[in-house]
C-alpha cells in the first residue's frame, strides 16, 4: 500500500512537476507561528467505532490543516476500516493546495488532489480524471470547518467531491451542509469551537464529538 505522502506527490506530479516543491516550501517556511489540534469520537448506533484528527499550523506564509480519519465497522459479516486523509494548504485567503484520500481495508477508493496556478486550479480525481477550473477564487472549504464556525458563510468548497456545496445556517450555532446526491451533514459550534458533527446517509449515520 501507499503511504499519504507518496500519494499526495504521486498526483502533485500528476497535475504539475513543480507542485510538489511548492507545497514542501509552504510547510517548511520557518516554524508554526501558531498551532492547534482537534481530536473527535465517532459515534455509529451509540457505539464509539474511531476517531477523527484535525490540525491547524499557521505560519507567516500559509494555513496547513490535516484531518485524518480511522473509524472501523461491521455490515453483515464483513469488517471494514476506512480511512481518509486531507491536507489542504492555504495562501492568505485562498486555497493553495489539497489532497483528499478514502482507503477502504488499506485499498485506495477515492481520491482528488489541487493546485492553484495563479487564477486557475488544475485538478485530478482518481483515477484518471483531470480537468481545469478557470477564474475561480476558492476561500472556504469543508477543512475550515473544524476550526471556524462559518458565521455568513453560504457556500462551502468539497476537497473530496470536488464542487461548491450550500451551507445553510439553522440557527443555535448549528449548520447544514448539503452535499452531493442528497448527502448532509450537520456542524454544532459552542464559542465558536465544532463540539458535534452529525452524518446523515441513506444506510447509517454517525455523530462526531469532540473530546
Amino acid at each position: 500500500m501507499c503511504t499519504f505522502t507518496s500519494l499526495f506527490t504521486f498526483y502533485m506530479h500528476l497535475l504539475n512537476r513543480k507542485c510538489t516543491l511548492v507545497l514542501l516550501l509552504f510547510i517548511t517556511w520557518g516554524s508554526a507561528l501558531y498551532s492547534q489540534e482537534h481530536l473527535f469520537s465517532v459515534h455509529r448506533g451509540g457505539k464509539e467505532i474511531g476517531e477523527i484528527s484535525a490540525s491547524l499550523e499557521e505560519s507567516s506564509y500559509t494555513e496547513t490543516y490535516t484531518i485524518l480519519s480511522d473509524v472501523s465497522f461491521r455490515i453483515l459479516w464483513k469488517q471494514y476500516r476506512r480511512k481518509t486523509s486531507n491536507l489542504v494548504v492555504y495562501q492568505g485567503e485562498s486555497m493553495k493546495t489539497s489532497y483528499c484520500g478514502v482507503y477502504m481495508n488499506n485499498d485506495l477508493q477515492d481520491s482528488t488532489a489541487m493546485h492553484k496556478e495563479q487564477n486557475s486550479y488544475r485538478v485530478f480525481k482518481y483515477p484518471d480524471g483531470r480537468y481545469q477550473l478557470d477564474n475561480t477564487e476558492l476561500n472556504f472549504s469543508t477543512a475550515k470547518l473544524y476550526f471556524q464556525e462559518p458565521v455568513g458563510v453560504q457556500n462551502v468548497y468539497s476537497e473530496r467531491f470536488l464542487q461548491q456545496c450550500r451551507l445553510e445556517a439553522q440557527g443555535n450555532h448549528r449548520y447544514k451542509l448539503h452535499l452531493p446526491d442528497n448527502k448532509k451533514n450537520y456542524y454544532t459550534y459552542k464559542d465558536r469551537q465544532l463540539v458535534a458533527v452529525s452524518i446523515e446517509r441513506t444506510w447509517f449515520n454517525l455523530e462526531f464529538r469532540k473530546k
